[in-house]
């Protein structure tokens, strides 16, 4: 047994020095006398993009182009291009004639980018802009990034208030008809409410959902509603105690109440005009639909990625929106 074993320890350790020097050949080419072979720095590849406006399909020409350590412009088509290191974002900057726009495009072995940037003409305007989506109605000194569903959102409407009192059967019908409808106003028919179902529970923070809660006491005087703004998981209070916010012979809560938190909820803020359904200041009517100038406006936010600074900057990440509350300032 003795002879066996020292003989097996024997053959073992030859097998591992036999295993170390094949790695040692394997890992230093050098030492077997091969070459080391470094690989091509990867060449630039040509992209080409094509511009036009946000707001429309036109071609934006002669606008100032910036991409990476270049510059050069767009043609009459709106086209321009660049050689830019192969699937490396880098920084696309365009001014000329617009809302300066600028965003991180990449390209694979070749390929087009397409970009769209808002112009300046009398269909835009950018002080409503900053007001309808940054809150710079409310604070014009503390803009806002962009806040907006990327998703069509789930309704969660409370069949009770939140002392445990029974909402009625005509403000709950009203008010889900009134969601429906409203949402693909607010962005340009790109989202719809992906379901709406009732209950007694509360649904608040669950990601995909809005709830609609119905505080058990009137509003401050004046106050008909408030939601979180473009906050995935937020909610909508509704006031439906306080006698002001109701139509007459109608649902407890007006219709204009549930556009206006619903126009909150998917990422717009107020406005200066009553004439605007996001109006910052009182307005009275049981029913109002968004102006157009809140329709164009809202569609053009619902073209930038969530997060878009001003003027128009997308980030290079998104971040999460916090969950910010505005009142509805509603008077009969």
């Amino acid at each position: 047994m003795h002879v066996t074993t020292q003989g097996t320890r024997y053959i073992a350790a030859l097998f591992v020095v036999g295993l170390m020097a094949t790695f040692i050949a394997n890992a230093s080419p050098a030492a077997s006398g091969a070459t080391a072979r470094t690989r091509p720095t990867p060449r630039a590849v040509t992209v080409t993009g094509h511009v036009q406006a946000t707001n429309g399909t036109r071609a934006l020409a002669n606008l100032a182009v910036a991409i990476d350590d270049q510059t050069t412009s767009t043609d009459a088509d709106g086209t321009f291009s660049a050689r830019i290191p192969p699937a490396s974002p880098v920084r696309l900057r365009l001014t000329g004639g617009i809302v300066p726009r600028e965003l991180s495009v990449a390209a694979g072995a070749a390929g087009d980018v397409e970009v769209d940037a808002i112009p300046l003409s009398s269909d835009f305007d950018l002080k409503f802009y900053r007001q309808l989506v940054r809150n710079g109605f409310d604070a014009p000194t503390h803009l806002e990034a962009l806040r907006r569903w990327k998703i069509d959102p789930r309704i969660y409407l409370r069949t009770v208030d939140d002392a445990g009192t029974a909402i009625d059967q005509k403000t709950l019908d009203s008010t889900e008809a009134t969601i429906r409808e409203t949402i693909p106003m607010w962005t340009a028919g790109t989202l719809k409410a992906f379901t709406v179902e009732r209950g007694t529970e509360d649904r608040v923070t669950w990601d995909a959902w809005i709830t609609v809660r119905w505080p058990s006491v009137a509003g401050p005087e004046g106050i008909c509603g408030s939601a979180d703004v473009g906050r995935p998981g937020g909610e909508i209070r509704l006031y439906y105690k306080s006698p002001s916010c109701s139509c007459p012979a109608g649902p407890q809560v007006r219709p204009r109440t549930v556009r206006h938190e619903v126009g909150h909820a998917m990422g717009f803020w107020h406005t200066d005009s009553p004439t605007d359904l996001m109006a910052g200041i009182g307005v009275a009517g049981c029913d109002q639909r968004p102006s157009a100038r809140e329709l164009a406006h809202a569609a053009i936010a619902y073209h930038r990625p969530v997060g878009n600074l001003d003027p128009d900057t997308d980030p290079d990440s998104v971040p999460v929106p916090s969950a910010t509350v505005s009142p509805a300032r509603d008077v009969p």
